[in-house]
């Protein structure tokens, strides 16, 4: 199951390997649909997808943009289903989208398929019978698809990433008959369909999640199923690995005897959990490095699961600590390399070990990516040059990047006065104590760290 932190609900230039991964996911498409024969995935390289999580959306496309050589899918989490079967947009407090015109640009500059994910959760909270309200009733079921291959269509999206979770076992049938229904329907018009399902190693499953998977099933029709190889121990399990080494292979050995290999996803976990007995709060990477770092712990390594944990004690309470990093995904993806599977699926970006890509480019045998150079581009629209200012004066600038813009700082005869991370780059300043004359300076910074000025002189009267 994919761990979602509720309270983010509740408070609501292309690069040397562009042209490879494109024309490998012709051939991937290809295969989808059976134009080629089974033996033709043995030239396939691994492929590479990233879940882009709405609540870390920044932090995760900066991943990508760092990384984007690496990348032939991303799965922005943008959209859920509604109990009449619509398909709608998570929004934030203010309910604006998160879908980013940006982003979707960025990725198809750099031939990087864009999947987006659609799923049960409603108000922070896998709903189940919401699915099973849809998939049982024919035209909640009619209207559902024809949402969902309406969103790919008319957005120009490749394809559809189906995230429905929480399902009862007797639900199996029902849940089988739907992914035919929308595998095909999402086929005649081009498009793919990946399907994420809970991890097991053997049929029908330990409980109803994975029960209510038909896995054969699923992997006749779908693109791709992307395994959700996590969760050994969650939330409320109480302290330990998130996804041992001897797990991973077992569920791996049970897809490749159930699924045809090229299309499962080793869906390889980037977080962990802070558990105080058997309540656990997730976190990623960079918060637990900096969370050991802020209580002296020392990071130990569990060779059996080869996963990282420590210990520490708060407010008279033990908490454990297990968690992903660099070392413990080399580990899973050396065990995707030895299945011979299609290839891995993130979750998620953001916070993660940076160790991570360098591992992954040494297993998917590709160098170092090209270094970002190119510096963006910055203009100051207002005020203009030689001009006077008003009492409370805009400040806008117009900044641009072969990659992205990371922020625009702007200075008042030198002194830094403010700092925007998004377009339209501005702020307002109050010119009343201002010098006569005053030069006003914005520098655009791309997230390579390059960076570009611009400045005109102006005048308070």
């Amino acid at each position: 199951m994919h761990r979602i932190p509720l309270s983010r609900y509740v408070v609501g230039e292309l690069r040397r390997h562009h042209a490879p991964r494109s024309l490998r996911w012709l051939t991937v498409f290809a295969l989808g649909f059976g134009m080629f024969g089974p033996d033709a995935r043995a030239s396939l390289p691994e492929r590479v997808s990233g879940n882009l999580v709405f609540w870390d959306q920044q932090r995760g496309f900066e991943a990508i943009v760092a990384n984007d050589d690496l990348f032939s899918e991303v799965s922005p989490f943008w959209y859920h289903a509604e109990a009449d079967g619509t398909i709608v947009p998570y929004r934030t407090a203010a309910g604006a989208s998160y879908e980013d015109p940006a982003i979707l640009a960025f990725l198809r500059s750099r031939g990087i398929l864009v999947i987006p994910t659609v799923t049960n959760i409603v108000d922070g909270v896998w709903d189940g019978a919401l699915v099973e309200q849809i998939i049982s009733d024919a035209g909640r079921r009619a209207l559902n698809i024809a949402n969902i291959v309406e969103l790919a269509v008319a957005n120009g999206y490749d394809g559809i990433d189906l995230d429905y979770e929480d399902l009862l076992a007797s639900y199996r049938d029902a849940y089988t008959a739907f992914v035919n229904e929308l595998a095909a329907a999402l086929h005649a018009q081009g498009k793919l369909l990946t399907v994420n399902v809970y991890a097991k190693t053997e049929e029908p499953g330990t409980w109803d999640g994975p029960q209510s998977q038909d896995w054969s099933a699923i992997g006749q029709v779908a693109d791709e199923v992307r395994i959700m190889i996590y969760e050994y121990h969650w939330a409320t399990s109480g302290p330990g690995p998130i996804a041992p080494i001897d797990w991973v292979n077992d569920v791996l050995a049970f897809a490749r005897s159930t699924i045809p290999s090229y299309k499962v996803m080793h869906g390889v976990p980037l977080y962990g959990y802070d558990w105080v007995g058997q309540s656990g709060i997730d976190l990623v990477w960079q918060q637990a490095m900096a969370l050991a770092s802020q209580r002296g712990a020392t990071v130990n390594w569990d060779t059996a699961s080869a996963s990282s944990w420590f210990e520490y004690v708060s407010a008279g309470k033990q908490h454990t600590v297990w968690f992903e990093n660099a070392a413990s995904t080399d580990a899973k993806l050396q065990a995707m390399t030895d299945s011979d599977i299609g290839g891995v699926t993130l979750w998620r970006l953001g916070g993660e070990d940076p160790g991570t890509w360098p591992v992954l480019r040494e297993h998917l045998g590709l160098g170092s990516p090209l270094p970002d150079v190119v510096p963006p581009t910055v203009t100051i629209v207002s005020p203009l040059n030689g001009s006077w200012l008003q009492k409370k004066q805009k400040i806008e600038a117009h900044a641009s990047d072969d990659t992205a813009v990371a922020r625009v700082e702007f200075y008042i005869n030198n002194t830094l006065f403010a700092s925007d991370q998004t377009a339209p780059y501005l702020v307002y300043w109050n010119t009343r104590r201002a010098a006569t004359t005053t030069v006003i300076k914005a520098v655009a910074y791309d997230t390579s760290g390059n960076a570009t000025a611009a400045q005109v002189t102006t005048f308070v009267r």
